[in-house]
């Protein structure tokens, strides 16, 4: 029980914080193209670096909302395999797989980010416009990456439990 609580209280701060992150970011985003089309369309001016920022910014949000959709095991998912196999035993198992194969991706994301990162820092890159580090944006990669890897790992554990004590298959 005391791993039980332990996971729920990390449940409880990852959750918290990508909720922060996600609503920060989208204000951010939401309002850097407001000024943009405002600027643009009715003062006929081009801020300089606008455009750059709103689409670093737009990094954070889809990484920490595709990390959001993993937490949440909401992630879209082209899945059929329910049609075609009726035991629920079978079917957790093959869905525990598909959710490892995920995971062994995420893994691969981590990997790579994390390299994409200390190269980044090693090299000092900035912005071409606005000289802001990179590291800044390039970092939610990495932050999204481990976090969608840690919950597929788990649901893929979860679904594999399902399979080994024969429990129904969730048919959403």
């Amino acid at each position: 029980m005391a791993v039980q609580s332990k996971m729920n209280q990390i449940d409880v701060f990852i959750k918290y914080w990508l909720s922060v992150i996600i609503i920060a970011v989208t204000v951010m985003a939401s309002c850097s193209m407001l000024l943009q089309v405002v600027a643009r369309y009715i003062f006929e001016i081009s801020i300089s670096g606008l455009d750059e920022m709103t689409g670093h910014t737009a990094v954070w949000m889809y990484l920490m909302g595709a990390a959001y959709g993993s937490f949440e095991r909401t992630q879209i998912k082209a899945e059929m395999i329910h049609l075609f196999i009726r035991n629920d035993r079978l079917l957790n198992a093959v869905r525990s797989l598909a959710t490892a194969i995920a995971a062994v991706v995420a893994g691969y994301m981590v990997h790579w980010s994390y390299g994409y990162v200390r190269w980044s820092i090693v090299k000092n890159e900035v912005t071409p416009t606005l000289q802001v580090p990179t590291v800044y944006f390039q970092v939610a990669i990495l932050i999204g990456a481990i976090v969608m890897m840690a919950y597929f790992l788990r649901e893929a554990f979860d679904l594999a439990l399902r399979a080994y004590r024969g429990l129904p298959a969730d048919t959403e």
